[in-house]
């Protein structure tokens, strides 16, 4: 069985930005803790936490830690109250959500409406949100919000977005507000990994997609996936069901941004075994990558 990884898969920069710096804080005594999960990805919490690394989410009754700040941020009113606290603050959120979080305060100072396309449940949105202030608006990339807050709005997008879900909200807004700022804080990482993962699901006829299931930019990719061909998502091999593979010869992987080599390198090697094949990979480098003449 022939198995390809789509490119930019696995890691991007600002969760290898946020691990490191957490394993640099555990050597730093013994009260070090996360506020919240570092990365939404089972396999890392777990590592971090044989690490010393605690998980925390009540911040409220932190005072004299050392506390992580998740690559998704955390709201200004929790900032503050870890600042007045006394804790040490290593600061591992994603520089794309930082600049999203200034950008969103410093809008709503020149006095737009701020606009978050997102899902309003996700950590990094409600962050986002907090900084932009109490009129801060979400909305979700099916939703059409009427009527319009203000006629002048500043639109900012979660980073894990999809490029065209933005594309159509402007292209709406666009008619019916006389003021529209727009920021595309989508990053780089996202729209590569999205572009090439839909690539290789566009020219095979299974894809796995590897990662957190609380993972947003993962099931984005899913969802992605999902339109061009027979698709699952897994957060690791130990989910991966045979009958999903008979009669295949070529399968495809891709893998969100906080999906960690190992969990790819065990997908890959699991698929191999219940093919019954004994060629197996220790790293991720080894495994094919898809290019369009792969197949």
């Amino acid at each position: 069985m022939n198995i390809y990884l789509a490119e930019f898969s696995g890691f991007c920069f600002g969760v290898r930005r946020a691990i490191q710096l957490a394993e640099e804080a555990a050597g730093l005594g013994d009260k070090v803790c996360s506020m919240g999960e570092l990365i939404h990805n089972p396999y890392i919490v777990n590592k971090l936490k044989q690490q010393g690394i605690l998980i925390c989410d009540d911040f409220h009754k932190l005072t004299g830690h050392t506390v992580i700040l998740r690559s998704h941020g955390v709201t200004r009113e929790v900032l503050e109250t870890l600042t007045s606290n006394n804790n040490k603050i290593v600061d591992a959120t994603c520089p794309y959500v930082l600049r999203a979080q200034k950008l969103a305060k410093s809008m709503a100072e020149e006095g737009y409406q701020v606009m978050i396309m997102g899902d309003k449940n996700h950590p990094e949105v409600i962050a986002i949100q907090s900084w932009g202030g109490k009129g801060t608006q979400i909305v979700g990339a099916d939703e059409r919000p009427e009527p319009l807050p203000s006629s002048q709005i500043c639109l900012i997008a979660q980073t894990t977005e999809k490029p065209q879900h933005l594309a159509d909200l402007v292209a709406w807004l666009s008619t019916r507000v006389t003021e529209l700022r727009v920021f595309n804080t989508i990053c780089l990482a996202t729209q590569q990994r999205q572009d090439a993962s839909a690539q290789l699901a566009q020219e095979l006829p299974l894809v796995i997609v590897i990662g957190g299931h609380n993972s947003s930019n993962t099931r984005q990719l899913y969802q992605l996936c999902n339109q061009y061909s027979r698709c699952y998502h897994v957060a690791g091999e130990d989910e991966l069901k045979r009958e999903w593979f008979c009669g295949l010869t070529d399968v495809g992987l891709a893998a969100g941004a906080s999906t960690p080599a190992e969990t790819i390198v065990a997908v890959y090697n699991r698929i191999k075994d219940i093919n019954g094949e004994s060629d197996r990979v220790t790293s991720v480098g080894e495994i094919p990558l898809f290019k369009e003449e792969s197949c």
